[in-house]
């Protein structure tokens, strides 16, 4: 199964970015303009197939989330020209979107299974990251393609395994509760956790990588 996503970025979110992310007030409205140019680069697809056929355990799902290469080539033009903040700015979008994307995905398997994802188990993390031939092998993603060492091209892409369930709240919103990487730095206290509190997990670390910090 391959989609097409349609996502944005929500009222209010590029000022929660200006927090999450360590800009200065003042950095708004050239982050709503680096924004509007990530949204126009951005490509999200989504791949989705069964891994087998479900038994007492349930059914086992392989994915593939991608923005697309866009933003990719936004934030290396901002490179070539030195403009270091609006490259930064492009990528803390990316992160937004590839959240955005995440949150989509799981409400368009359920339209199609009826059922909610579970626990995203991201490559590297609780999943060998040599299962990436199998999964790629099954889902064939357009433009989407990884090396002899699996990173991802385009960068924005996350390939998971998750499993469907009946309940909601067994879905998205508890990725960085189940996330298995104790060093992250953007890692949620349990007690934040439990909350509901809004930071980026594992999954979006490997994908970006160490991000600049003001």
């Amino acid at each position: 199964m391959r989609e097409t996503l349609q996502i944005g970025v929500r009222d209010g979110q590029y000022r929660e970015m200006l927090a999450r992310y360590h800009f200065a007030p003042h950095d708004l409205a050239q982050l709503r303009q680096v924004g509007a140019l990530a949204l126009q680069a951005a490509k999200p697809r989504l791949y989705w197939e069964p891994l087998s056929a479900p038994d007492e355990t349930g059914e086992e799902l392989a994915v593939i989330v991608t923005l697309g290469g866009g933003i990719d080539e936004l934030q290396d033009s901002f490179q070539q020209r030195e403009r270091l903040t609006e490259s930064y700015m492009a990528e803390c979008v990316g992160a937004e979107l590839l959240r955005t994307a995440y949150e989509q995905a799981a409400e368009r398997i359920h339209a199609h299974t009826g059922k909610w994802v579970s626990a995203f188990r991201f490559l590297g993390d609780r999943e060998p990251l040599a299962r990436m031939e199998e999964i790629f092998r099954l889902l064939a993603p357009d433009g989407v393609s990884y090396n002899r060492a699996y990173m991802l091209t385009p960068k924005k892409t996350v390939v998971f395994l998750t499993a469907l369930g009946g309940e909601r709240s067994a879905s998205y919103c508890r990725v960085c509760a189940d996330c298995g990487n104790l060093s992250c730095r953007d890692r949620e206290e349990p007690e934040k956790a439990a909350r509901g509190q809004d930071n980026l997990t594992y999954g979006y670390q490997r994908i970006f990588g160490e991000r600049k910090r003001e």
